[in-house]
């Protein structure tokens, strides 16, 4: 069968522009126009790679993002950085034409509709700054997140839907991608070859007494407990290939607890909690029972380990893990002032429950509020952009999200508890973070979790389209 006029001619466009953007590089010297043929490889391999390569290759941009922080784009009115514009990219493969499974809408009804209400509150919020003086890249920046949300489910979706998907390929994939990412953190601390971020550098254990953990690329630590949490529900809940399931959760838990992140680590604990808590068929309790009891003994394992062969590491995992334990002073600063921000928040929301709208430099400190407070956590930006109508409608779109994922079938029987752990985890990032509420390397891992967990759905069998398969079959014969 042909392909459509449309499909052709979009083709054919794409074509005459690249022979012309080649042409331009040819006569021109300046650095621009290789800018542009960049930007042209781009959108060359997200038009032409098979679906599961490029979602995983979409996890791995968004993990290295912050490798570079000069922009991509800068003569636009808003700088477009290294995620922003996998952000367009992926909504580019959801708008190209393509052979697709039709929509079936698993999140029509109120997710929809909170979700919408959050997306208004917070365009109104950045209209209101735009009218007291607040820069338009200043006010899209600061609201990223409402930008980041719509074009990467749609876009992750569309893609999902493609019947050249393989599923099973997918899972591999994306497996490789987290195991590969891990596995450059662990080189790269063996070898001592940190990133550059002062913000991650040193994690304080004691007086004048610090742990790096700027290892691997910054982006990428969220990766680290959402592979843990798929591995544990593969564990509890998986058929088969045990011992891939116990790598990916002991890999993932390892990693994460390296990152010296709080808020990952806890998140984790808390997800995989709940993950295991989740009550399966009977004849998977066993199997909960076993994957939580080789899991403890892993991890058992790996903190002695840890403590053996850097013990100043292994007192900062502890520190990190166990709040309750003695923390050094840095350590304690550092919660209280991930605590201010919340407070702040809540406080700002009493006073004006609308919010104060979205806020640059400038106005932060004209209403006399730290600066780093939007950085360090999500639940505090929600509150002094949108104030109570922001946080709310957030809330509630993630608490009947995570209900819908309860009532709607599987496409496999982890898919459904898996997504409730790395949501769960996300969202307890996103208090002492800005996380789903701001982070371009967060909302992306959110946005492909929900994608995947109500695109793919039983009928979407695992492998490539069964009638593509027997036309390709009788052609040969």
């Amino acid at each position: 069968m042909s392909q459509p006029l449309i499909h052709r001619l979009l083709i054919a466009a794409l074509a005459a522009f690249a022979a012309l953007a080649s042409v331009y590089v040819a006569v021109t010297p300046s650095a621009s126009p290789h800018k542009l043929v960049y930007l042209l490889i781009a959108l060359s391999l997200t038009l032409t790679l098979a679906p599961h390569l490029f979602i995983a290759t979409s996890v791995l941009v968004f993990a290295v993002s912050t490798a570079s922080a000069s922009s991509v784009v800068s003569t636009l009115p808003v700088p477009l950085y290294v995620a922003d514009l996998m952000v367009l990219l992926i909504a580019a493969r959801g708008v190209f034409p393509r052979d697709r499974i039709p929509p079936k809408h698993p999140l029509s009804g109120l997710p929809s509709l909170l979700f919408g209400m959050w997306v208004v509150v917070m365009m109104i919020a950045a209209v209101r700054a735009m009218n007291t003086g607040v820069p338009l890249s200043s006010a899209i920046r600061g609201d990223v997140a409402v930008i980041y949300w719509p074009l990467l489910y749609f876009g992750f979706s569309r893609v999902l839907r493609e019947r050249g998907l393989d599923v099973s390929l997918l899972w591999r994939a994306l497996a490789l991608v987290a195991l590969a990412l891990a596995g450059w953190m662990f080189v790269a601390r063996a070898f001592n070859q940190p990133f550059e971020d002062t913000g991650l550098a040193e994690v304080p254990i004691g007086e004048d007494t610090f742990v790096r953990r700027n290892y691997g690329f910054a982006a990428a630590f969220i990766v680290y407990p959402a592979l843990a949490l798929v591995g544990m529900a593969g564990m509890a809940y998986g058929a088969g290939h045990r011992w891939r399931w116990v790598l990916l959760a002991f890999v993932g838990t390892i990693a994460t607890l390296t990152t010296l992140v709080r808020g990952e680590i806890l998140g984790l604990a808390l997800g995989g909690l709940i993950l295991l808590w989740l009550r399966p068929r009977r004849p998977a309790t066993t199997a909960r029972a076993r994957s939580s009891i080789q899991l403890a003994f892993a991890l058992a394992a790996a903190a002695l380990g840890l403590f053996i062969l850097s013990p100043p590491l292994g007192n900062a995992v502890v520190q990190r893990a166990l709040p309750f334990t003695q923390q050094a002073e840095g350590a304690e600063r550092n919660a209280e002032y991930r605590q201010k921000a919340v407070e702040a928040g809540f406080e700002v929301a009493r006073v004006h429950p609308m919010g104060l709208g979205v806020l640059d430099g400038a106005r932060l400190d004209a209403w006399r509020i730290d600066r780093g407070y939007l950085a360090h956590s999500g639940v505090a930006t929600l509150l002094l952009f949108g104030g109570w109508p922001a946080f709310v409608s957030a809330l509630l779109a993630i608490l009947a999200t995570l209900h819908r994922s309860f009532v709607l079938p599987k496409l496999t029987p982890w898919i459904h508890p898996a997504f409730v752990g790395v949501i769960t985890m996300l969202c307890v990032y996103s208090i002492g973070a800005a996380g789903l509420a701001g982070d371009p390397w967060v909302i992306p891992l959110g946005a492909l979790a929900v994608a995947l967990r109500f695109t793919l759905m039983p009928s979407q069998q695992e492998g490539p389209d069964p009638n593509r398969v027997r036309s390709r079959t009788a052609a040969d014969a």
